[in-house]
């Protein structure tokens, strides 16, 4: 019920919404982190204390394996307590706990995490910590408007839930393009990763923005390309539809697959 929704803006003015993971679900991942660390601590354990102290070792001997064996283990519990979610979060930005809930970390300008944000929300796992059981913690998220812990505010991080990836439709022309306009279109569009993603962002939306929106948006960004390309009709929008088709379409010897099931756009 605590989660929220938070609207990050790429340096390319692409806005992209996370939804914020909740106290409650950050502290069950937590408890399942702390439940497979401690767990596979205590099986270690087992197996090194029963090494140290059996076969034929008595008196110094014996005192020396145990001795060793306890260093290693306060070696194993130093990986647990510090290493485990660094190392986790620098790598994958998530850890065991974290995927079982569907939970990963990243920056609050929706980039990944890095090794020096990992080290430092984990190392002020202290601080949150402090008075008794994570009470400091707890009370910095409910504060929060994006449910950070004295770590995530330090690192610039925040928890989200990981949405599964949706599967989109094809986009396709809609209404086909005219005589006129085929006869205009240069016969290559080029248009970069980022300029393409921008456009199928803005098609795929279009009838959810009305008209006036629709053509504030599409004047925006059609003056340079239809430059570039030397090419535009009266309408900015379709102009762009047309532009993105063929850059879409480069290469094709046959129509496109049927739509049927296809989103479409002008």
């Amino acid at each position: 019920m605590l989660d929220t929704d938070v609207a990050i803006e790429t340096p390319e003015h692409i806005v992209f919404r996370y939804r914020i993971a909740g106290p409650m679900r950050r502290c069950l991942a937590y408890v399942i982190d702390l439940l497979a660390c401690y767990g596979a601590f205590f099986g270690i354990a087992i197996v090194v204390l029963f090494a140290a102290s059996g076969g034929r070792a008595v008196g110094e001997k014996m005192s020396s394996a145990m001795g060793a064996g306890m260093g290693f283990l306060m070696l194993v519990l130093f990986f647990i307590q510090w290493i485990y979610f660094v190392i986790w979060e620098a790598w994958r930005g998530t850890s065991l706990g974290k995927m079982a809930l569907g939970l990963r970390v990243m920056t609050t300008t929706g980039r990944p995490i890095g090794f020096t944000a990992a080290v430092l929300r984990n190392l002020l796992r202290a601080a949150d910590v402090l008075p008794l059981a994570y009470v400091t913690g707890l009370i910095t998220i409910l504060i929060s408007s994006k449910f950070q812990r004295i770590g995530d505010l330090v690192a610039g991080t925040i928890v989200v839930v990981a949405e599964r990836a949706r599967a989109t439709t094809a986009l396709r022309l809609w209404p086909p393009a005219e005589p006129y306009e085929l006869a205009a279109l240069p016969e290559e569009v080029v248009l970069d990763a980022e300029e393409r993603t921008a456009l199928e962002l803005f098609l795929r939306r279009r009838g959810t923005l009305g008209t006036a929106r629709e053509r504030e948006l599409a004047e925006i960004v059609v003056a340079t390309l239809s430059e570039r390309h030397s090419f535009r009709v009266e309408d900015p929008a379709r102009t762009l539809a047309l532009l993105y088709d063929r850059a879409a379409n480069a290469g094709r010897g046959e129509a496109p697959p049927s739509s049927r099931g296809a989103a479409s756009w002008r």
